[in-house]
């Protein structure tokens, strides 16, 4: 078994090469703490110098000189060591998030289902933003507040070795109280994390079914349940703060009470003459009052507890396995389904001992109840999930021996929900490939769509808008179908691809989809029968298999869904027929 990392050594690790500003942001932070020592020396020599009345102009002007002189090395140092890990720390968070958002687009489909949008969002925003928060901030601090009282408590040793190990007496204590804080902290902060996640995806569906909300006046409902988000997040916050804040105050409590202890016992060892009266003097202020530099290390052991958790969520992200490797796309096009059996959720069998053969160039409509499974076919052909029996073939090959990338090149989904990105019609059509804008306007014609986008304002350059609400759902469809004529892949999948038509653009889109069909192995999810007079045959998938395969006429004779179907779609259309004929002799 691999040995797991620890989250420092992994976040180092995903820095890559910036790493390197990280070190040299913690070797200048070690450098202006260990400055820190220098007033304290300067202040106790000028102490001396004053109580044996050897103290002359010039040596308090050297003195002050040497003081101010590290000063400003320390202040040069700790902002350089501030450059430094901004510049480590912006690379890194660039080098995560690309690496979580490449990993999050190979990963199995079934594996992103398990996690909602707003846990997604905040892995990818709010943990990942911790993550340089630390780097560039709390780490070089932490190492400036560390080095700065050791330096300090080495001098002290210097002058009294007993009075330095007392002054050491609150921080002891202290780090019990910050190790019971942290310890509470990291319980709390997983809490924490979900309730974020959550208000994450609150606000997301909130904001993007605004629409829907306000068509079914759901407005104050809708806004219970993200003030409900809201109020949860803040009783985590405010219960955290609730118990944190005893501990937060026992250390600083605890931190400046070492006048309590060493001005008794300094004042005993100065008045049997263990130590001169500059040293008593430098016990009793700087022994008692350095430790409280470290006070900042409360602040950020919270913070790291945040960062702990942050780490381990992009961890979890990035541990999902992806599918690696794998051969060449196979000559021939062929699409067979063999002894298959597939659950989502491992217990309810959604398709199972199922079988289907379709030809290379043939079209095959996929007719069912909803629910029936249809979609989960072709879900398990582009290997969005893996059968957990049986095997899903390309060819004659087996689609886990096939490399990932190279199956979703060579196969175009055209979707009942059309996503379209925020850019422009060309970006959308394009779809990262390299097209010229001759042949993204060639695909548009064939998807009868380019008369259309000539005339938006912009033309192709027309910015689509969030989600593409500026378009009806037959011109996304539309947009849709041209992106996969674009791609010019040998297997295309249809899934309900008609269900969002228009009456008036019906005729465009079904041009458009016999267009895109030519010279293709289609599979259609066939929401509206009249998409079958595009098919070579029919397959019906009823109880958790394909329950039969044939011609419309062979179908229809052996199922009873689909001769149900069949007749009540003949009816709709004689009624409309109906309607069509009533209103021409009404004119």
């Amino acid at each position: 078994m691999q040995k797991k990392k620890k989250p420092i050594a992994l976040l180092l690790q995903w820095a890559g090469r910036e790493k390197y500003w990280m070190y040299l942001a913690v070797g200048l932070s070690f450098l202006s703490g260990f400055c820190t020592m220098v007033p304290y020396y300067g202040i106790y020599k000028l102490m001396d110098t004053v109580f044996h009345h050897t103290c002359t102009a010039e040596f308090a002007a050297r003195n002050a000189g040497i003081v101010g002189a590290a000063m400003a090395i320390r202040f040069v140092l700790f902002g350089s060591s501030g450059v430094a890990s901004h510049k480590g720390a912006y690379g890194a968070l660039y080098k995560v998030r690309c690496m979580v958002a490449d990993h999050i687009a190979k990963v199995p489909l079934g594996a992103l289902g398990e996690r909602s949008i707003g846990e997604i969002k905040t892995v990818m925003n709010e943990d990942i933003e911790k993550l340089e928060l630390f780097l560039a901030h709390n780490m070089p601090e932490l190492v400036c507040y560390l080095v700065g009282p050791v330096a300090v408590f080495l001098y002290l040793m210097t002058v009294n070795i007993p009075l330095a190990l007392i002054s050491l007496i609150p921080l002891v204590l202290a780090v019990a109280v910050m190790g019971m804080m942290f310890a509470g902290a990291s319980g709390m902060m997983s809490r924490a994390t979900r309730s974020i996640s959550n208000l994450n995806s609150v606000m997301v569906e909130y904001i993007s079914g605004m629409k829907l909300i306000k068509a079914y006046n759901m407005g104050s409902s809708s806004f219970r349940k993200y003030s409900s988000a809201v109020r949860e997040e803040n009783d985590v916050w405010n219960e955290m703060s609730r118990k944190m804040g005893p501990f937060y105050a026992a250390f600083i409590v605890v931190i400046e009470c070492g006048m309590l202890l060493l001005v008794p016992l300094g004042g005993m060892f100065f008045l049997k003459g263990s130590i001169t009266a500059s040293a008593f003097l430098l016990f009793a202020f700087v022994g008692s009052m350095y430790l409280t530099e470290i006070r900042p290390l409360q602040e950020l052991g919270s913070s790291f507890a945040q960062v702990l958790t942050g780490i381990t969520k992009a961890e979890e992200i990035l541990s999902i396995p992806t599918y690696e490797g794998g051969g060449e796309f196979p000559a021939r096009h062929d699409i067979e389904l063999r002894n298959v059996r597939f659950s989502y959720d491992g217990k309810t069998d959604v398709l199972k001992d199922c079988n289907l053969q379709v030809k290379d160039g043939e079209r095959m409509a996929l007719m069912g109840r909803s629910g029936a499974g249809k979609t989960t076919v072709v879900e398990l052909i582009s290997r969005f999930y893996d059968v957990q029996e049986g095997e899903v073939l390309i060819g004659g090959r087996n689609v886990r021996n096939i490399g990932y990338e190279t199956l979703l090149r060579n196969i175009a989904i055209v979707f009942q929900k059309t996503f379209l990105t925020r850019g422009s019609v060309l970006e959308n059509i394009r779809m990262g490939s390299s097209a010229s804008l001759e042949e993204v306007r060639a695909a548009a014609k064939q998807a009868q769509i380019d008369e259309f986008i000539l005339s938006l304002p912009d033309g192709y350059d027309t910015k689509v808008g969030g989600f593409g609400n500026r378009f009806s759902g037959g011109e996304k469809q539309r947009i849709a179908i041209a992106r996969a004529i674009l791609k010019n892949a040998p297997i295309l999948i249809l899934d309900e691809a008609t269900s969002a038509a228009d009456p008036e653009n019906q005729v465009q889109i079904d041009r458009a989809i016999q267009n895109l069909c030519k010279g293709k192995t289609v599979i259609i999810v066939a929401h509206r029968l009249s998409a079958l007079k595009m098919c070579d045959r029919v397959a019906v998938v009823e109880n958790h298999t394909v329950a039969c395969t044939g011609t419309h006429e062979e179908v229809r004779k052996s199922s009873e869904y689909y001769r149900q179907a069949w007749a009540e779609y003949q009816a709709a259309r004689n009624m409309a027929y109906q309607i069509e004929r009533s209103a021409e002799h009404e004119k």
